[in-house]
């Protein structure tokens, strides 16, 4: 099934999408696929398609190059033909599972009529024409009648034992129409002498003072053994018990929402909006080895959680101003971070909106983790914070520096011009954003990847380097 996702990508995707765009959906899926800049200038279509059907298997890889055609202007009407085909595929396969499903069902219905015997189905002309069959229908009204007793003794309210309240007492039962009978009692009269029965054995039992009731019996409403009672009123809805007083419910006061300890996380495609205010925001940096691809990363929060934005689009930086609350609409969530590509996908809103953002969350979106925190963490988590450089060992194209805090050390790998070629030294601090936490050995790493930025303040000099 697999293989027909990946020939929607093939023949009905890739294969209408210029060089262009191309190359932009592969710099999109350059985290995803795990994609260095060799591997985006050199991979062609049929090898990002196999990757994809690796990393998105089933639908989910049609779905993932839907999200991103949409995003394109010159093919996002392609979006609708890679939907038609994946629908078309799931149709298909639906209907080559389903037949082995109906057929057992069908042998399973023959077997049941083949086997039942004297049930209701046979109906009440076939009960009367057969002397067999009317002595079954006895017996089993019979058992009907022995089930109803041994129901009856087990009704909440009924037993001295029993904790059950009385406001949970069954609804009128179903019962079958009364049979003609020498008998003077019908059916009901019948379960209405056992009922009274059991009652009047209550109140026997509970007549000797050493026999003490639960507090739940105690509430139960007083019986009386010389009123009449009918069946018809036993079943009726039951007074309800007057409500207890508890002191945990009555005064306890809405529990306070924690604040968050990481960024929360959306998946996929996402219509919004979701309004947010704007707590940080990089300077814009060209990230593509072309040079005409630019970005930036913001931080934003709502009352009860934060997020990390990437945004495509750098006309949108005076949009991301501190403390000013937006509203962000058809972004995709992906790899822990919010993707804004649009320009009309971040709006202003009401400037009289102000939200109510506690100290304690905004100190959270803002802090950087500790070291020994991120030993911890689980491999591909994308980390950003303010870091001492220790050490710094530079070999041929990598930069490694060595970070430290009252915690620990880590090391990270700088790669590519774009980034080894700023000047960072011993004793700088490092501002890390979106690098990657990675397995060397036996020992976790930060590495850099295509949408990383640093900035460099020098603390001797006391002057910043951006990038």
């Amino acid at each position: 099934m697999g293989n027909d996702y990946k020939k929607i990508i093939l023949l009905k995707g890739f294969q209408h999408i210029n060089d262009k765009c191309f190359n932009m959906i592969k710099s999109l899926l350059a985290e995803d696929l795990k994609l260095n800049s060799k591997m985006q200038d050199e991979y062609d279509r049929v090898k990002i398609a196999n990757l994809m059907e690796v990393k998105f298997p089933g639908p989910a890889c049609v779905n993932k190059l839907i999200e991103l055609v949409k995003e394109i202007d010159e093919i996002k009407d392609l979006a609708k033909t890679l939907r038609n085909e994946k629908l078309k595929v799931l149709k298909k396969n639906k209907e080559k599972g389903a037949t082995p499903v109906q057929k057992r069902k069908q042998d399973k219905s023959s077997l049941g009529q083949s086997t039942s015997t004297a049930s209701e189905s046979l109906g009440p002309e076939s009960v009367k024409d057969t002397p067999v069959k009317k002595k079954k229908t006895t017996k089993t009204n019979e058992s009907k009648r022995m089930k109803l007793t041994e129901e009856q003794s087990q009704l909440p309210g009924l037993s001295v034992t029993s904790t059950t309240s009385t406001a949970r007492l069954p609804k009128t039962p179903q019962m079958p129409p009364p049979k003609p009978s020498s008998s003077s009692s019908t059916k009901k009269e019948e379960t209405a002498r056992l009922s009274i029965g059991k009652i009047e054995d209550i109140t026997t039992r509970t007549a000797d003072p050493r026999m003490k009731l639960s507090p739940e019996q105690s509430k139960l409403p007083e019986i009386s053994t010389g009123s009449k009672i009918t069946i018809a009123s036993y079943f009726q809805t039951p007074q309800k018990l007057p409500p207890t007083t508890s002191s945990s419910s009555s005064t306890k006061k809405p529990r306070l929402k924690s604040v968050p300890k990481e960024a929360s996380r959306e998946e996929g495609f996402q219509r919004g909006p979701k309004e947010v205010m704007v707590l940080k925001a990089t300077e814009p940096f060209t990230y593509d080895v072309t040079g005409s691809k630019e970005m930036f990363h913001a931080t934003v929060a709502t009352e009860s959680q934060f997020f990390q934005v990437k945004v495509y689009n750098v006309a949108l930086k005076e949009k991301f101003i501190p403390n000013k609350v937006i509203a962000i609409s058809d972004y995709i969530g992906r790899n822990g971070f919010l993707e804004v590509f649009n320009v009309l996908s971040v709006s202003d809103v009401n400037p009289e909106r102000k939200m109510e953002i506690s100290k304690s969350l905004i100190q959270k979106a803002k802090a950087t983790p500790k070291i020994s925190h991120l030993h911890l963490q689980d491999p591909g988590t994308f980390v950003n914070g303010v870091f001492l450089v220790h050490k710094k060992l530079v070999y041929n194209e990598f930069i490694y520096y060595v970070i430290q805090d009252d915690t620990g050390v880590m090391e990270v790998m700088v790669y590519g011009q774009r980034l080894t070629s700023i000047n960072c030294e011993e004793g700088d601090r490092l501002t890390l954003v979106c690098f990657e936490l990675a397995n060397t050995g036996n020992k976790r790493q930060l590495r850099s990847v295509i949408h990383s930025f640093i900035k460099v303040t020098k603390v001797k000099q006391r002057t910043t380097t951006q990038s």
